[in-house]
């Protein structure tokens, strides 16, 4: 994973405090309308795509973390590739394998298979971390998430 610096989709993606919904469906949907969302698509179709995954199986991970995305790239240039952060009003039961309930979803939106999966990979490292997943309890605004992650690839900052 040489060059690659999760940190860039965190900067190019949105962070949402207080998202309301008792539904996938409700919940991408305000997500949805409330992002920047990726040339040649619209708010619905995306909303619709993450449903339609979430369909498959629950994007739920454990430890009150979610990672939706679609089945397949959506976004066709890479500069817009993301991940927006959605911290849930009222945590929602997603079926995730520790049975914890989800208060917030990382979203990706990735332009090819192969990043895609670099963004798994980055994601499972940081969710191992516990550092992060205790500061990601405290709702972190985009610009504390982001200081999160400096902090947490430079040990020396702590």
């Amino acid at each position: 994973m040489e060059d690659f610096d999760i940190g860039i989709l965190f900067e190019r993606g949105e962070v949402l405090e207080d998202v309301p919904g008792n539904s996938c469906a409700k919940i991408f949907e305000y997500i949805c309308d409330r992002i920047v969302v990726p040339s040649g698509l619209t708010a619905h179709q995306l909303q619709k795509e993450l449903v339609e995954r979430e369909k498959v199986l629950s994007t739920a991970v454990g430890n009150g973390i979610a990672i939706p995305h679609p089945r397949y790239p959506l976004v066709k240039n890479s500069s817009e590739s993301k991940i927006v952060v959605a911290y849930l009003r009222e945590p929602m039961d997603m079926q995730a394998p520790d049975v914890r309930k989800v208060y917030v979803m990382f979203v990706i939106l990735s332009d090819s298979a192969q990043f895609h999966i670099k963004v798994l990979s980055a994601l499972a490292t940081l969710f191992k971390n516990e550092k992060f997943r205790k500061g990601i309890q405290a709702c972190p605004s985009k610009g504390e998430l982001l200081d999160l992650l400096r902090r947490i690839s430079r040990p020396e900052l702590l």
